[in-house]
């Protein structure tokens, strides 16, 4: 296997919610905390499953939206950082690393391959899962929805990335379980893999990925072989 990964294979890029972790349910907790403190009922976890993807504020706003509440930015600014506080008290309760994912890390790691995370979570509460689920140590760079001016489905976190790496977006692939990670990844002229256990929908959807991928110990040959054809043509 690593052999296979060390044919061409440079970068992986890998997005955090709902691809590298399960972390649903703690973020879930959060926000009906938070949906508590100002007086409004708690929302079903799998309703706040498809609220994730596109950073705290917006998860806070669909999260009011669905009791019929617009705040206002002032108000928004603080619900924001009092989730924040909510969200860091509980960030790995029940956050687990999807099957397959620690291996993965491990086998891109020993064959060499420069490793970065791109979320579109705040960078102190990505530095915090990473470090609680011990797998920290595994990438060069880390990229959260704060860390620059604009976030995912911008290419510029992306492209960031890449560039702290040193690695150009032909020879890069990123993994992730959106349409926002697709659509960065397209922006930013790099391939990608979508994980059909995510949170995004299921390979009926894949949002013109190149490629799906249903369990991770199909990604080294993924990788490997992204490489390689992108280093043909």
């Amino acid at each position: 296997m690593t052999d296979s990964v060390n044919a061409g294979a440079v970068a992986v890029v890998w997005d955090l919610d709902g691809t590298l972790v399960d972390s649903a349910a703690d973020i879930a907790a959060s926000l009906n905390r938070l949906l508590a403190e100002v007086d409004l009922p708690s929302l079903d976890d799998d309703r706040i499953r498809d609220m994730i993807g596109e950073g705290v504020r917006t998860l806070i706003r669909r999260g009011l939206a669905a009791h019929q509440v617009t705040p206002d930015d002032g108000r928004l600014d603080d619900l924001v950082e009092r989730f924040l506080v909510i969200y860091s008290e509980v960030a790995t309760r029940s956050t687990r690393l999807f099957p397959g994912a620690r291996e993965a890390l491990k086998t891109f790691g020993e064959a060499g391959l420069r490793q970065a995370i791109c979320t579109n979570k705040p960078e102190a509460i990505t530095r915090q899962v990473l470090d609680g689920l011990g797998i920290a140590d595994c990438f060069d760079v880390v990229i959260g929805g704060d860390t620059l001016p604009r976030n995912k489905p911008d290419p510029l976190p992306l492209r960031t990335a890449l560039a702290e790496l040193g690695v150009p977006p032909e020879q890069a692939l990123m993994v992730g379980d959106s349409a926002i990670d697709v659509q960065t990844a397209h922006a930013a002229g790099v391939g990608v893999a979508f994980v059909t256990f995510g949170y995004g929908p299921g390979p009926s959807n894949p949002y013109e990925a190149d490629y799906l991928i249903d369990d991770f110990a199909d990604l080294p040959a993924v990788v490997a072989g992204h490489s390689t054809r992108r280093a043909i043509t």
